[in-house]
């Protein structure tokens, strides 16, 4: 064998190597804090804190898993009509955010919350979807969240990290997971797709309603998921739980080989849901109403129940 020959085997040889070893994500998109330790050094692996905090405080700046970036809400959603929240974010918004994050085509990005409550996950979930959204599938979430990684004993600090910015572009935008006002209005006058409301029940029967939702109740002929039902808690620790989500379709009347709209207030929580429902329960087809019950609620002549869903 000539000198070029072997030459051309050890290419081939080390080619295979990385490629066999280059980093996977689980089909589920749910990996565990071992899982996100022993993957910590791969170069593709990017780690992204959106972790929300209702007193708005810094507190990725107090602890955070180490490498991680940090995102906020208003990175990847928008505002439009004035005050109508949770549509997501315009192209530019995402390509500048993802260039600035680092964030390559190869790379593998790991979203985590805080873990501590049922419904806590349902930001990471949020971040998928808009990730997906924009044809960037490589992601997944940590089950369990900071709660998690604390509790596998895993250190944390407040390290700021450099990034080294991309040149990302959007080359594919998925928009048949959004589903319009125009969407909810056939599924409620032809039943062209189940909706399921992801709120708490007090929200979802009329008797206190989010403070931009102008009119309490549910959309008619809804089907009722609250999303933190998709988790279960162990020792402290809020995780997502296959058993769970597919116990909650069967309960709630929801056919997984039929389309189904999600929908909460500002699509916050029906995103957690979305996410939950393809990746543990094998739901196809669905579709979350960015607009919600904010947008339904200010749009004349819709009509809302105001009852417990049967």
């Amino acid at each position: 064998m000539t000198v070029r020959k072997v030459l051309g085997v050890l290419v081939a040889v080390c080619v295979f190597a990385i490629a066999s070893f280059a980093l996977d994500l689980p089909a589920n998109k749910l990996v565990d804090a071992q899982w996100l330790k022993d993957n910590m050094a791969d170069k593709s692996l990017v780690i992204i804190d959106v972790r929300y905090d209702k007193e708005k405080k810094d507190i990725y700046g107090v602890s955070h898993i180490p490498g991680a970036i940090r995102w906020e809400e208003s990175d990847f959603r928008e505002l439009r009509f004035t005050d109508v929240p949770g549509y997501i974010a315009a192209p530019l918004t995402i390509t500048r955010l993802m260039q600035k994050s680092g964030i390559t085509k190869d790379s593998k990005v790991v979203f985590y919350s805080d873990g501590k409550e049922p419904g806590s996950y349902t930001i990471a979930g949020l971040s998928v979807y808009i990730m997906e959204y924009y044809g960037f599938k490589n992601t997944a979430v940590l089950n369990g969240g900071l709660a998690a990684w604390e509790k596998a004993g895993f250190l944390v600090n407040n390290e700021k990290v450099k990034v080294q910015r991309s040149s990302w572009k959007i080359t594919e935008m998925n928009t048949d997971m959004v589903a319009s006002i125009y969407d909810v209005d056939a599924a409620v006058e032809l039943n062209k797709s189940q909706i399921v409301d992801t709120r708490p029940d007090f929200q979802v029967n009329g008797t206190k309603n989010h403070p931009k939702v102008l009119k309490g109740g549910h959309l008619p002929g809804a089907k009722h998921i609250f999303v933190g039902n998709f988790t279960k808690a162990v020792d402290g620790v809020v995780y997502l739980d296959a058993a769970n989500a597919k116990a909650q379709f069967a309960k709630a009347n929801v056919d997984i080989t039929k389309p189904v709209i999600w929908y909460c207030n500002t699509s916050w929580y029906a995103s957690g849901a979305w996410f939950a429902a393809k990746y543990l329960g094998g739901l196809e087809g669905a579709k979350v109403y960015d607009g919600s019950m904010v947008e339904y609620s200010r749009t004349p002549k819709r009509q809302f129940v105001k009852s417990d869903i049967k």
